[in-house]
């Protein structure tokens, strides 16, 4: 991103306490057009918090959140969707009795508000059907369209979760935990599918696989009790002592 390019993300102040617990405090960050920044720190440290006050779910006390140079600070979740603001969450957010085909069609509609029902022109469901099964076929799950999200694998799933996603068309995708509960081999395939559909999609993935982000993001953010406390490149992470610190002492060079 050039020195003059507006953020396709920018998170400026940010604070938020609950009751006496202070969960962020003063976090100032900003999300390139077309990067991928990793968001890491120990459990607590208060990532879904940060995801929850950039998607609208929550206020912050203090700070900002510009989206394409656009203050939604206060906007509501759906009106940031429409605009391409999208998230995944860590409990698959997929209806488990429609089918594979039906939820990603779904989503592709409910960006323009149409919704997916016998109200419907038919023009505008053959439509979001053509695009949820090219995304199937892109992601290799064609074989599967028809089948209800209930009857696939937990890893199958947690794909389909990143396509609804996906099929939303965003602008910035922020992944929460995508390859929790995964094997490696699944971890690896399912950012394969972003990388590979996610053309010029800017994003931010929080995992605790420390392989996986340094391996694919381009900047790696730590949050540690609620403060950033480093955002550089991958190597620069690595050797940061206070990012090695919030780990209890891991030796994050060590990570691939």
């Amino acid at each position: 991103m050039s020195a003059n390019a507006v953020p396709a993300l920018a998170i400026e102040g940010v604070a938020k306490s609950f009751g006496g617990l202070k969960v962020l405090s003063d976090v100032s960050v900003t999300l390139g057009q077309g990067e991928c920044l990793g968001l890491i720190g120990p459990n607590g440290a208060g990532k879904t918090t940060l995801f929850n006050i950039v998607t609208g779910f929550l206020i912050p006390d203090q700070g900002r959140v510009a989206f394409a140079g656009e203050d939604i600070t206060r906007a509501k979740p759906d009106m940031r969707v429409r605009a391409g603001l999208v998230r995944t969450f860590q409990k698959s957010m997929a209806f488990p009795e429609l089918s594979v085909r039906e939820n990603l069609a779904l989503a592709a509609r409910s960006r323009s508000g149409e919704g997916y029902g016998w109200f419907g022109s038919r023009k505008a469901v053959a439509a979001a059907d053509e695009a949820a099964d090219a995304l199937l076929t892109r992601a290799q799950l064609r074989d599967r369209a028809g089948l209800p999200v209930a009857g696939l694998s937990y890893g199958e799933q947690r794909i389909v979760d990143v396509l609804v996603s996906l099929a939303m068309r965003p602008r910035v995708l922020l992944l929460d935990e995508p390859t929790a509960g995964l094997s490696r081999a699944e971890g690896e395939h399912l950012i394969e599918v972003v990388r590979t559909l996610g053309e010029d999609l800017s994003t931010i993935l929080i995992a605790h696989d420390l392989d996986i982000v340094f391996r694919v993001c381009d900047r790696v953010a730590v949050l540690d009790l609620g403060r950033l406390i480093a955002c550089d490149t991958p190597d620069a992470i690595k050797a940061h002592e206070g990012a090695q610190a919030a780990y209890l002492g891991a030796s994050l060079g060590e990570a691939a």
